[in-house]
């Protein structure tokens, strides 16, 4: 039988309200040595009790991609989860992505394993970063994670969504990994620093756009991206908040951002590219 939920009770017999010997992950699979109409008994490592149906079901490695399918989409249906709930959830879905052959699967698994593991790190309380569990949790995701000075927080390393995207976006998946990838946060701050920002917006919505111009999300990028150069196009005459390239290697720079953007964002197909488009000319015209 496979656990389906987060700290599952392993109890001395099988009811309700008997002793509970352990908390058992979730995904965990075990031998079933005796059962009834609504309870497996299993070892499970150094304790032998009884898990209710209600908290497991029977396991086939036969079905196991579409067990591990239905397991992480039910959590993901849920408002919102705590830390204990999305770090258990995160551990399973990283032993679970290997164990699937079905590429579609694959894809799913792996996209919610960073949805889990982003979703953990949001749930740190800034004041208990240093303590375990979340600091043992940060070490052991060290690979996957960055930490933002500016925020205190610890983000996923975007480039793990975009790597992601790289692997499955010939799947319809492919689209909202690349969302999620242009929503994610980047660690630090720009200070007022023009390239800065034009090197987010590529990176972020700009990347989203230039693989789906007229995509579920293209509007809503375009709208944002106009959103985020307003107010440098805004300060652009007097040049009081933000600062412009500074020499030969920042002018190339700036200009090599605008080029790339005014190309990603002509492809679009909606008319709400037009004002991002009259922004970057202005930005262009401002730091000739």
């Amino acid at each position: 039988m496979i656990v389906t939920v987060t700290s599952a009770r392993l109890r001395n017999s099988p009811n309700t309200s008997s002793e509970t010997l352990k908390h058992l992950n979730i995904g965990a699979v075990y031998a079933v040595v005796e059962k009834n109409a609504q309870w497996f008994k299993v070892n499970a490592d150094d304790s032998s009790g009884w898990v209710s149906n209600t908290v497991s079901q029977t396991f086939s490695t036969a079905k196991r991609g579409d067990t591990y399918a239905a397991i992480a989409a039910k959590y993901f249906k849920q408002q919102s989860m705590d830390f204990a709930t999305s770090a258990q959830l995160y551990e399973f879905l990283t032993r679970a992505e290997k164990e699937v052959s079905n590429r579609r699967q694959q894809a799913d698994l792996s996209y919610k394993r960073l949805l889990a593991l982003q979703t953990a790190l949001k749930k740190i309380p800034m004041d208990k970063q240093n303590k375990d569990p979340y600091k043992a949790f940060v070490k052991g995701t060290d690979k996957l994670v960055v930490f933002s000075e500016p925020s205190a927080e610890y983000y996923v390393i975007s480039d793990h969504f975009w790597d992601l995207h790289e692997k499955y976006k010939d799947l319809p998946l492919g689209e909202e990994i690349a969302w999620t990838a242009a929503q994610n946060p980047h660690p630090g701050e720009c200070e007022g620093y023009i390239n800065c920002y034009l090197f987010l917006i590529r990176a972020t919505h700009g990347e989203y756009l230039n693989f789906y111009p007229a995509g579920k999300y293209s509007k809503k990028a375009l709208s944002d991206l106009s959103g985020w150069l307003e107010p440098i196009v805004a300060d652009s005459r007097e040049k009081s908040v933000y600062s412009g390239p500074a020499d030969i290697s920042d002018r190339a720079e700036f200009n090599k951002y605008l080029t790339e953007l005014r190309a990603i964002i002509s492809k679009s197909p909606y008319t709400e590219k037009s004002r991002p488009l009259q922004q970057i000319k202005q930005l262009g015209e401002a730091y000739r």
